[in-house]
């Protein structure tokens, strides 16, 4: 046995079966000093990978008010702690993909959507293989701006980390008039992953702002702030899977809405398991418009976000 062989089967023994050093060293016949040594130059070169999961903090009370006040099938929220946007951001991309885990052994079709909070749940999922799940783009892609977070790379990417098959919707998230937007909802490709998507069983949403500080549509290009200012005068205060909705989460009649290609609103709330991910103050009157309109049943947040839900909700 080589020396690598060494490494790898001692630290089996250790990590693995559960092992004492002084076991190990007895079935070797080499002191248990040897066997710690031993054990250390496994992580020293990289045979034995540790990783710490983090408790994260969740706030039960405001889990148990919210899901009462909107019926949601379950709700996680985080307790922010003052954490930076940021770093809130990525602790419920892990919450969120943690949660995922829970039912992925139930599920064979899993749609996506785009943007920054799904983006942190696609990069805290640790890769499992499961049976037989196929992930789908389920609105159209935002090109090159930022591939990092378009729907296109973040179905590629999922699928990978279960093991499973992918399917793209190849088509721009927003063009230019219904008269294209027809034509390319007639293209095969295209029917058939909104077809198949029908079928889901967990979609992965984020929820849009209309508050041109966080929009992930003007950061796409999609709009700028002028006309972003101009939708919000017609009552928008955000969007999910780029459909503008208002405080009560109605869809708003304006043009824009009508120019998307993806999934059907309706289809969206027929899905078992729509996890919607999205926080901080600046969101809340979007996540509520997503609560009252019932786009969602999993909500995955954070304290700030819903005590400002909350409060609106008894005032708007």
């Amino acid at each position: 046995m080589n020396k690598e062989d060494l490494l790898i089967e001692i630290a089996t023994l250790y990590y693995y079966d559960g092992l004492t050093q002084r076991e190990i060293a007895k079935r070797f016949g080499i002191s248990r000093s040897s066997v710690s040594r031993l054990l250390t130059e496994a992580r020293n070169r990289g045979i034995v990978e540790i990783k710490v999961k983090q408790k994260i903090p969740l706030d039960y009370d405001l889990q148990k008010e919210i899901t009462s006040r909107f019926s949601l099938k379950d709700v996680r929220i985080l307790k922010s702690l003052g954490l930076d946007y940021k770093e809130m951001l990525k602790k419920l991309g892990t919450i969120a993909a943690r949660y995922l885990k829970t039912i992925l052994n139930k599920v064979s079709i899993v749609g996506m959507s785009w943007g920054t909070a799904i983006y942190e749940v696609v990069n805290a999922f640790e890769s499992e293989f499961y049976q037989n799940i196929e992930v789908i783009q389920m609105i159209g892609g935002i090109g090159d701006e930022n591939p990092d977070i378009d729907g296109t790379e973040l179905a590629r990417r999922l699928a990978e980390k279960v093991g499973g098959r992918y399917r793209y919707l190849h088509a721009p998230l927003i063009v230019e008039n219904g008269d294209i937007k027809k034509a390319i909802m007639m293209e095969k490709n295209v029917k058939e992953a909104l077809q198949k998507v029908k079928k889901a069983d967990v979609a992965i949403v984020g929820i849009g702002s209309a508050n041109p500080t966080v929009s992930s549509l003007v950061r796409a290009g999609y709009l700028n702030k002028k006309e972003l200012n101009e939708i919000r005068k017609l009552g928008a205060v955000g969007d999910i899977c780029a459909r503008h909705f208002d405080i009560n989460g109605n869809l708003c009649q304006i043009d824009l809405n009508e120019r998307v290609i993806g999934i059907d609103i309706d289809v969206l709330k027929d899905i078992n398991y729509v996890i919607g991910v999205a926080g901080g103050k600046v969101k809340a009157s979007a996540i509520l418009g997503v609560l009252r309109g019932g786009y969602i049943n999993v909500l995955i947040s954070d304290d700030k976000a819903i005590n400002e839900v909350l409060k609106l909700n008894d005032i708007l």
